[in-house]
């Protein structure tokens, strides 16, 4: 069947809709049934075979592209037909740019959000190679031969096979090649394997691989630590037991150099670990910091809390003019490499404190008073009850960065409902040939 795509909107999938043969009674004004489609750009029209079909709506994956848009352009990675990593690489940029400004202000405004945002931001002037981080899978062939892969975007346990990732650089690529060739013409026993992720320090030039096998076995360990340490910028080598398959009960071995590698923002550095979170655009995330900067408008004397700061490196990029700085993080190794980082960058008035988000505003509301507070949560927002202490508290300012629009306009409206009001918002790119939008905004009493 041929729709037309008419415009790009939520998980970067274009919108086209199914023209009913003969007009179904009550659907007379209907412009069909609606239908989402990954890989098209505006104004592609396509042949397509639907894979998934509901009463109101259905998806569809493309055959066939009938007549190209003329925004259409030829995307660079010869994997992008097929891999689940990126939706836009058949855009140029500054058209990624407009779709996701245009995409943004629509869900803000269908949210019943009141607010002009500000125009769309790139984090940086690098649409490739800017990922600090990214996972691939090691699979196995007939002939007992192992490549890396990634998620198929059709098939929810599919992979596709690739040799590189223009997301991440080039040392990143060789790693992989590296590793992959040594692997093949090395090790018999390949069933181990089972992941590969490599962390990058994009601005110092560390780089820390991790190698996850299912099993506490790592097949030829010397010889695959010693072709990873033989390319420049390897620091940190690992080997990390994942049982069953799960992400939740790591086991980290270190086999190589040092258990952290470094990246900078600004003036500061920061230590990262392989437990740690860290912000996936190394080459944007001082644009981000920026823009929360200029949000919290830090006066000399204010106290700043920090919550969900993770490695701490958003309350030590704001600790210049402020009092005190406090950061809040649930997870224990994110806190220990908080600490470490406020030692690196001698900053004395920065604390962090182990402890859920919600459970330290119970205790602490009355410390808040008159204080800026930060927030920057996981993709699934805010509990609606840290929203409602927030509103019992008399503080300057809140900065909420959020990384899910959807939940951020979620959470806004909840703020309104306790009498609090966003005044400014910045979306900003960080995350360039995918759909994802980074956000900041300022709430107020």
């Amino acid at each position: 069947m041929k729709i037309n795509i008419e415009k790009i909107v939520f998980a970067g999938c274009g919108l086209g809709h199914l023209k009913y043969g003969k007009k179904l009674q009550g659907h007379e004004n209907s412009p069909g049934k609606a239908v989402f489609v990954k890989k098209v750009v505006p104004g592609d029209i396509v042949e397509i075979k639907l894979t998934d079909e509901k009463k109101d709506h259905a998806f569809g994956i493309v055959k066939e592209v009938i007549k190209p848009s003329p925004m259409r352009i030829d995307p660079p990675c010869p994997y992008f037909y097929q891999c689940g990593g990126c939706e836009h690489q058949n855009l140029s940029y500054p058209n990624q740019l407009k779709i996701k400004d245009e995409l943004f202000k629509e869900l803000i405004q269908r949210r019943g959000i009141q607010i002009n945002s500000e125009p769309m931001i790139s984090g940086s002037n690098h649409p490739f190679f800017y990922r600090n981080s990214i996972r691939f899978f090691f699979i196995i062939d007939e002939n007992n031969k192992i490549s890396f892969a990634r998620h198929h975007f059709k098939y929810d346990q599919g992979y596709v096979k690739v040799d590189s990732c223009l997301l991440q650089s080039e040392t990143c690529n060789t790693i992989m090649s590296r590793l992959k060739e040594y692997i093949n013409e090395k090790v018999e026993h390949k069933s181990a394997f089972w992941q590969l992720k490599v962390r990058e320090g994009k601005m110092i030039g560390d780089f820390m691989v991790e190698i996850i096998t299912s099993s506490d076995e790592l097949p030829d360990k010397s010889g695959i630590v010693n072709t990873l340490k033989s390319i420049k910028g390897v620091k940190s080598v690992y080997h990390t037991i994942a049982p069953g398959k799960s992400l939740k009960k790591l086991q980290r071995r270190l086999l190589f150099g040092s258990p952290v590698i470094y990246e900078k923002i600004g003036t500061y550095n920061f230590q990262i670990s392989p437990e740690s979170f860290f912000q996936t655009n190394s080459l944007g995330v001082k644009t981000l910091y920026d823009v929360i900067k200029n949000y919290a408008n830090i006066e000399v004397g204010d106290n700043v809390f920090d919550l969900y700061c993770g490695t701490g490196t958003i309350g030590i990029y704001l600790s210049t003019l402020a009092k005190n700085v406090t950061g809040v993080e649930i997870v224990p190794e994110a806190v220990r490499d908080a600490i470490d980082n406020a030692k690196i960058n001698k900053r004395h008035n920065v604390e962090f404190v182990h402890n859920d988000a919600l459970k330290f505003l119970g205790s602490s509301s009355c410390e808040l008073e008159n204080s800026i507070i930060i927030l920057d949560p996981p993709r699934a927002g805010l509990d609606k009850r840290l929203i409602k202490i927030l509103s019992k508290v008399n503080f300057k300012r809140i900065v909420y960065t959020s990384c899910n629009p959807a939940t951020f306009a979620r959470d806004i409206k909840y703020f309104k409902e306790v009498g609090l009001k966003l005044t400014r918002l910045q979306p900003i790119d960080m995350f360039p040939q995918t759909h994802h939008i980074e956000c900041v905004g300022v709430i107020v009493r």
